[in-house]
């Protein structure tokens, strides 16, 4: 990605590219953590906007995790 300097406490390895791009800087915007959480079903279906979410040390580059949308990579690496 970029040639800065990443703080230790803010890079952590992407979930799908294995360090091909660099750690993730996890200030960044675009960066992208793996989070789950409660979400109360509405009447007709659907799901509540205002949820309870679960951050998990997990987190991916952005253009990685386009990809992985895309389905370029494997689908399997986004299941708990």
């Amino acid at each position: 990605m970029s040639e800065t300097i990443i703080p230790l406490r803010f890079q952590a390895n992407c979930e799908f590219c294995a360090g091909r791009y660099g750690p993730v800087d996890t200030r960044a915007e675009g960066s992208h953590q793996f989070t789950c959480g409660w979400v109360m079903q509405r009447e007709g279906g659907g799901g509540h906007g205002i949820s309870l979410p679960q951050r998990h040390n997990r987190w991916a580059h952005r253009v990685c995790v386009e990809e992985a949308i895309k389905g370029h990579t494997n689908q399997a690496k986004l299941a708990l």
